[in-house]
């Protein structure tokens, strides 16, 4: 398989529901592999797609997790409605990667065409026109930038990285804001975080913990995990939720049976992390395996 979705208990109408997308398909299209860094607009040019449509007459949530898929918008859109569920799962199969892929990318030798090694391959590539002319300039571009990226960074490195690194940081920063030629840090928390709502108030919370001293660090693992910080000589996986209220009481989380059960059949614990914005405080809420809640101030 192509990517690994992890178990999350969002929907897509979820806050976070994109972000988790962006780092369980590694930034790129898991259609047509497209990568956030092969253009200008980065992640705003993908979305969240379901993988079987949402006006299919199945008895299950459409909505939920396990049915969502990164997408760029052209493939979004040209998927449409078709049941891609007929032919390729990114989750399940090994399309473009693997021992055994069902479709292999040619290059300029073959003019960025895809061909298909199987009857499910051919109508995946039929479906989504992946050998149409956008396609085709978009994996030839791609081949093109990567080889550019790799020469600039050799030469920055070589030549100013350690005599001027202040000079060679700001250069890096005008080629990708003017030409996107330079390889952004996909590992770092600011780009896993992204630049959605969700992603950038889990930033900040990163940065408010650190402030504090808190050691902690991204993690966007199953169950909602968001990160992982450490209280007390204990570490605790902790969802992220924040409030606006204003009220005199703090009530905290109500978290569903079914995660609670999930946590503590893990070997970590877990917990949820409160960011209450407008009080300006950051409580920790965590269960015992009887189901009672406790909470700290951080």
């Amino acid at each position: 398989m192509d990517y690994t979705r992890k178990k999350h208990w969002v929907t897509y109408h979820s806050k976070k529901c994109k972000m988790y997308l962006r780092n369980d398909f590694r930034f790129e299209c898991a259609y047509c592999g497209m990568r956030e860094q092969d253009n200008v607009a980065g992640e705003f040019y993908f979305e969240k797609d379901h993988y079987v449509s949402k006006e299919s007459d199945v008895e299950w949530n459409t909505d939920a997790y396990e049915n969502m898929v990164y997408a760029c918008r052209k493939c979004n859109k040209t998927k449409s409605d078709k049941e891609l569920s007929l032919t390729l799962d990114p989750c399940k199969d090994d399309i473009y990667n693997g021992e055994h892929p069902q479709i292999e990318k040619h290059g300029e030798e073959d003019h960025y065409a895809v061909r298909a090694q199987t009857e499910k391959g051919r109508r995946f590539i039929e479906n989504l026109e992946l050998n149409s002319k956008f396609y085709r300039r978009m994996r030839k571009e791609q081949q093109e930038g990567q080889k550019i990226r790799a020469e600039i960074s050799k030469i920055l490195k070589a030549d100013f990285e350690k005599t001027m690194p202040k000079e060679t940081a700001a250069l890096k920063k005008k080629l990708e804001k003017y030409f996107g030629l330079t390889e952004r840090d996909e590992s770092s928390d600011e780009f896993r975080c992204g630049e959605s709502q969700a992603g950038k108030e889990m930033y900040e919370i990163l940065k408010k913990l650190r402030e504090k001293k808190i050691p902690c660090r991204l993690l966007l693992d199953e169950h909602d995990a968001d990160v992982v910080l450490s209280y007390e000589g204990r570490e605790y996986d902790c969802e992220i939720k924040s409030s606006e209220t204003e009220g005199k009481k703090i009530y905290g989380p109500v978290i569903k049976k079914e995660k609670l059960e999930a946590w503590n059949k893990s070997n970590k614990q877990h917990g949820v992390l409160y960011d209450y914005r407008k009080k300006n405080k950051l409580v920790l809420y965590i269960w015992d395996a009887e189901g009672k809640r406790m909470q700290c101030e951080l």
